[in-house]
């Protein structure tokens, strides 16, 4: 699994996260999709969007472009609101050619404790509320191998006025259920050799699957006997994201539960510490709030991003702020 801020710490917020094995891939939230390509849209299948500015949803446009085809469903989760901005972008083109080659969606809405949930091809309007369900323990969505939390912080600003109250922000935790790994000692001890066969059997593992027949060269094994030997299982590494949030204490609280232990915790730090006052009218935080954040929530690494482009020259200055806070800050892999 690789994680990559797109646009580095001072551009649009767009989380790449890589699922190798699979071919493919997550995004939390959808700013410009800088270097992105085509093959890479094709690979998506779920998106988290934190909340509808237009630096955390623009780059919609190129991954509907690029879906245009014959692809499945793309899943888009958001807070309330994401269906009709969805909608709005969509209806804003014109499809009068598009055939059979519809980029479709699966739109869901975190509100409160259910998700809502509505499907949309492009040329053809939102369908009705297709289903309301509960969400159990802030899960919304589970798969086999990973499993995706959901909390409601705010992101109001103090200039907003009173008619604009409240802004929900979306934060999430990826959450792989087993990561398996292969013991090589072992593998040279059985003078095996790796190959394609080692995914076959790695997915049967994660699918619970022990009686399947696997081919290695001129020997045939049953999957569940030969993981035994030679892989090793473990819980997954948790990866957080949250960003555009105010500095209150409600939203530290939330966060620092969501993030509690978890290896990576991607999270904003829009100012420095001396434009404290600038962070609270903007519903932002500052590098202490971010560093005493991930240092409450003992994450084993923090990565601040979504910084002020008025820091352009100083992005040093502001690793050493979110450090004092939590020395376990780390930048971004290249």
């Amino acid at each position: 699994m690789d994680a990559t801020l797109v646009n580095g710490v001072f551009g649009d917020p767009l989380l790449l996260l890589q699922i190798g094995h699979q071919k493919r891939c997550l995004l939390f939230d959808l700013g410009y999709h800088g270097p992105l390509s085509a093959r890479t849209a094709h690979q998506v299948t779920d998106v988290f969007i934190s909340h509808a500015h237009v630096d955390h949803i623009c780059g919609f446009l190129w991954l509907m472009r690029c879906r245009i085809g014959h692809y499945p469903s793309c899943r888009i989760f958001g807070p309330p609101g994401l269906a009709k901005n969805i909608t709005g972008m969509i209806d804003g083109i014109l499809w009068d050619r598009i055939g059979d080659k519809a980029p479709h969606f699966d739109i869901y809405e975190v509100h409160g404790n259910h998700l809502h949930h509505w499907q949309i091809a492009a040329g053809s309007p939102l369908s009705a509320a297709l289903d309301v369900r509960a969400i159990n323990d802030q899960i919304i969505w589970q798969e086999t191998q990973f499993q995706i939390r959901a909390v409601t912080l705010d992101h109001t600003a103090k200039d907003c006025g009173p008619d604009n109250p409240f802004t929900p922000v979306l934060a999430y935790a990826f959450e792989p259920l087993r990561q398996v790994n292969v013991r090589k000692d072992r593998l040279r001890a059985l003078n095996l050799c790796a190959g394609p066969w080692l995914q076959v059997l790695k997915d049967h593992v994660l699918n619970g699957v022990r009686d399947a027949e696997i081919q290695v060269e001129d020997k045939t094994f049953l999957s569940g006997e030969l993981a035994d030997k030679i892989l090793l299982k473990s819980a997954g590494k948790r990866l957080v994201y949250a960003t555009d949030l105010a500095d209150s204490s409600e939203n530290r609280s939330t966060l620092c539960s969501l993030a509690q232990g978890a290896h990576t915790l991607f999270c904003e730090a829009s100012f420095m510490n001396g434009d404290k006052d600038l962070a609270g009218f903007t519903g932002h935080l500052t590098t202490k709030a971010c560093g005493e954040i991930g240092t409450a929530a003992a994450v084993q690494h923090l990565i601040p991003f979504h910084f002020s482009g008025r820091y352009q020259a100083l992005s040093d200055v502001i690793y050493d702020e979110v450090t004092t806070s939590c020395p376990n800050t780390r930048k971004p892999a290249a």
